[in-house]
């Protein structure tokens, strides 16, 4: 008997040690270290300041890859591969900004590469809460094929039941898909502004300003109620899977997600009005009129479709107007060019110096008179550009290469053979003297912005 209580003496001491030597190994190592302080108190209520927690497999599925949602969703998948969204994280201009030694790369990354898995370090504390000394913790369920991703299916349609375990978010049901799945559209329509409505000051220089959510609600109801999708996801006719999975054809949505029809790879042109991409602007046919060496023009031009800004998001963004006078020998005689968008004010301190850009509903009028003496104009052209990216900023990106890795040095450091900077969104010509005018479609546009290098 004494042996007996003896032994389960020592093994209750055993145990009780193995206890508090685990909670020593807690309290030393899990515990954020003295200074540390949390993501959520640093950036309370901003779902774009932490990615989406780790997404196990997915049942009936796996890994939750867009490649592994494709080897069903096959159409939307091929979309999906056409998108900025795909494109988000290989963007060249976004891999130029994330280089710099003032990027805060862990918070860049959280939109453009929204998902744990993606991530090789999770940060979730901060050191005295400043964002420049994030604590970075190794992450052990890192999959680099996700990240390559980009902005992935999973980022809007994957979440975590109270288990911990991986669901489909959808927005249609009433079939038998083999993952577990949940019906929430209104959720799935809200996803898009946890990004694209990511507007904060870090300091003096960053500031990231999109504020397109904002810009949806200063309208009010005066578009109805609208969501991103309402525009950027046409409705089509079709079978959710591929067809050998004998499912009905229903009402689905574009995953092209276009946008402002400015693609990442100049490749990604001919996807553009496949994927949906329509101007938000109604633009009227030129009026004018010549009397004598007078030539007097007026364009106008209607936000009529967009339920936000025109051009929204990227504040460096502008819509760039030219119009020009031609002679019967094809030579300017007349030139003039101006801007729609913001402008801002970097350094010492970013501020935002003046917004013309059109807001919903709003037209705009371009009028000008021109005096021609020496030569007889013989032609009046009319030109919109979407500028994404401007020269100016272009050649400080090519002058910064060397900071880039190596497999990007090459195409940043000769960025407009890549990227496009910017596309023609309108054109019209008139001949002065037969009183004909051309408006150019939009597949004519797209094979001009195609061609195009540079702004």
């Amino acid at each position: 008997m004494f042996h007996q209580h003896r032994r389960k003496y020592f093994f209750g001491i055993g145990i009780g040690f193995l206890v508090l030597s685990v909670a020593i190994f807690y309290l030393l190592f899990s515990r954020p270290a003295q200074g540390a302080v949390s993501i959520d108190s640093v950036f309370p209520n901003a779902p774009w300041a932490k990615p989406l927690p780790n997404l196990p497999p997915l049942a009936g599925v796996g890994e939750v890859r867009a490649e592994n949602c494709g080897k069903c969703h096959t159409e939307i998948y091929a979309e999906w591969k056409t998108s900025t969204h795909a494109n988000a994280l290989s963007d060249l201009q976004f891999q130029s900004e994330l280089s710099k030694s003032s990027s805060p790369r862990w918070l860049c990354l959280n939109c453009h590469t929204p998902v744990a898995n993606q991530r090789e370090t999770l940060v979730n504390y901060l050191q005295n809460g400043d964002y420049r000394t994030p604590i970075e913790e190794p992450n052990p369920n890192f999959d680099p094929k996700m990240k390559a991703e980009a902005v992935t299916c999973a980022v809007c349609h994957v979440r975590l039941d109270e288990q911990g375990r991986s669901y489909v978010l959808g927005a249609n049901g009433k079939t038998n898909p083999p993952h577990p799945i949940k019906i929430d559209p209104d959720k799935l329509r809200n996803r898009c502004l946890d990004c694209h409505n990511a507007n904060y000051v870090l300091d003096d220089q960053l500031v990231c300003a999109f504020k397109t959510g904002n810009e949806l609600e200063q309208q009010g109801n005066s578009h109805g109620k609208l969501a991103c999708g309402s525009c950027h996801m046409g409705e089509v006719q079709r079978k959710f899977v591929k067809s050998e999975l004998n499912t009905p054809v229903r009402t689905a949505h574009k995953h092209s997600f276009i946008g402002g029809g400015v693609p990442k790879k100049f490749d990604l042109y001919e996807k553009q009005i496949p994927g949906g991409y329509r101007t938000g602007l109604n633009i009227q046919p030129i009026e004018w009129k010549k009397i004598g060496n007078n030539l007097e023009y007026s364009v106008s031009f209607k936000n009529e479709k967009a339920a936000h800004n025109i051009p929204t998001g990227d504040p460096e963004r502008f819509l760039l107007l030219k119009a020009f006078v031609l002679d019967t020998k094809g030579e300017k005689v007349f030139s003039k060019e101006i801007k729609f968008g913001q402008e801002w004010e970097w350094y010492p301190k970013a501020r935002l110096v003046s917004d013309t850009r059109i807001l919903p509903g709003e037209t705009k009028i371009w009028k000008e008179n021109i005096l021609v003496t020496d030569k007889t104009p013989s032609k009046l052209v009319f030109e919109i550009y979407h500028v994404r990216l401007k020269e100016a900023n272009a050649e400080h990106m090519r002058k910064n290469s060397i900071s880039v890795s190596n497999n990007l040095k090459d195409k940043i450091s000769h960025i407009e053979n890549h990227y496009p900077f910017s596309s023609l969104i309108h054109k019209e010509e008139i001949d002065l003297n037969l009183r004909k005018n051309k408006v150019y479609s939009p597949e004519e546009l797209i094979r001009i912005s195609k061609t195009r290098k540079g702004e």
